[in-house]
């Protein structure tokens, strides 16, 4: 019989594997399909990369209800991508500006579910309106911080007279359609798994962690891949 202090040891270190799996996930996001997407020239890259990227947040916070582990998530994805340092021999600051994306992004996400997450757990709308906001709110901190810290010729195009709209349109419109969309799907496949999660990882923890850790490193593995391979 499991006690309680075994209970809560179990759900923590669950979250900790789960914090390191989903931001594997999402690092191989940020790597190969935002690759494959560049490579296609497709219209609303960005946006699909941040709303799959809150999906998986989302299924995380349905399950653990803290919003801190957004930032780890984050923080895990950015040295996914950061591997172009040890495998291509380039600065760091050749990702400045993507992992400060990341980094907005989920810092928005986490603060804004702060506020919410009450709310998200009794009413669906709630998520999508979590979901659409932060990405509103980072979409506008990244062209503020973005234009001070690492700018970059895109980023300065916007500062002609207009450009915040065109910015708007182009960047804040579809980063908020996707996410307003995906979050509360993550959040809804959190909910109807968290029960044989839980059970799985008090049951079979071997067989829980052992998952985890060949999620992890696929999703290493393929980025790594990817990257030497041109990503």
């Amino acid at each position: 019989m499991t006690t309680q202090g075994e209970s809560r040891l179990h759900r923590r270190t669950g979250q900790l594997i789960m914090i390191i799996a989903l931001g594997s996930i999402c690092g191989l996001i940020e790597v190969v399909l935002s690759g494959a997407l560049r490579a296609t020239d497709f219209p609303w890259r960005v946006g699909v990369l941040i709303g799959l990227g809150f999906g998986i947040v989302g299924f995380a916070l349905a399950i653990h209800r803290q919003p801190v582990m957004a930032l780890w998530i984050a923080l895990v994805a950015v040295l996914v991508k950061q591997m172009t340092v040890p495998l291509l021999g380039v600065s760091i600051m050749c990702k400045a500006n993507s992992c400060l994306a990341v980094g907005i992004e989920y810092a928005a996400l986490a603060g804004v579910s702060a506020l919410t997450m009450r709310k998200m757990a009794a009413r669906g709308p709630w998520r999508s309106l979590t979901g659409g906001a932060a990405a509103l709110i980072a979409s506008l901190a990244f062209l503020w911080i973005g234009r001070h810290v690492a700018p970059c010729t895109y980023l300065l195009s916007f500062g002609q007279t207009g450009g915040f709209v065109s910015y708007l349109h182009q960047e804040s419109l579809n980063w908020v359609v996707f996410s307003a969309v995906l979050f509360p799907i993550g959040w809804s496949a959190g909910t109807r798994s968290e029960a044989a999660l839980v059970r799985r990882f008090e049951e079979t923890p071997r067989v829980a962690y052992a998952g985890a850790f060949s999620l992890t490193v696929l999703c290493w593995t393929a980025s790594a891949l990817a990257i030497a391979g041109g990503m």
